[in-house]
């Protein structure tokens, strides 16, 4: 969280510094991200960015947690209400909304082309983790989440439309929900896994 400074300034001043770290975290990956270019966009010395923010990673943990939403939670939310396969269905549209149709496009681009372990175990650190706790163990849904990752990874660096990520989502998440052995199986022209 940023420090009790960035609280206290005026609301004018408070929506320009945090409007100028967004630009930053929507134009740079975190790893290219600088404070040079933010105070440079605001026209304040590199000192007073210390006043509000410890330090960079701070600053864009606070951007993602107020511009993204927990995407892992949303699923885990969404099979609370609905049988598991049509939560599936629903949050392939959930996932296009959020990742490819909303405002925070560039973040969410960033935050999952140049997210790394580093950055996965910090932000653990301060938020607790970035789903249920009570789902961490949960084989199933580590898998889904596994693969819905390298899918929204793959959406991003192929730059797919939203009939391609469907294609591929509808495809993989099937291969989820069949097991691999029954999928394989089912296509003779595949080399058959043997009992």
């Amino acid at each position: 969280m940023p420090k009790e400074t960035f609280f206290s300034l005026p609301d004018e001043k408070r929506m320009r510094v945090y409007q100028a770290c967004k630009q930053e975290f929507e134009q740079h990956p975190f790893h290219e991200a600088k404070v040079m270019h933010i105070v440079k966009a605001l026209g304040i010395p590199r000192g007073s960015f210390y006043q509000y923010f410890d330090d960079l990673m701070e600053c864009y943990f606070y951007i993602l947690s107020k511009e993204t939403k927990e995407l892992h939670g949303a699923f885990i939310d969404l099979i609370k209400v609905y049988p598991f396969e049509e939560a599936i269905d629903r949050y392939k549209y959930l996932l296009l909304e959020q990742l490819i149709h909303s405002d925070q496009y560039a973040l969410y681009r960033y935050r999952f082309l140049s997210w790394d372990y580093r950055l996965d175990q910090a932000w653990a650190v301060r938020f607790g983790g970035t789903y249920h706790s009570e789902q961490k163990e949960n084989p199933v849904i580590q898998v889904f989440k596994a693969v819905v990752h390298d899918l929204v990874y793959r959406l991003y660096a192929k730059a797919w439309d939203d009939q391609a990520f469907i294609a591929h989502y509808d495809r993989e998440l099937s291969v989820v929900l069949n097991g691999v052995k029954h999928e394989m199986m089912g296509h003779p022209h595949e080399k058959r896994i043997k009992e």
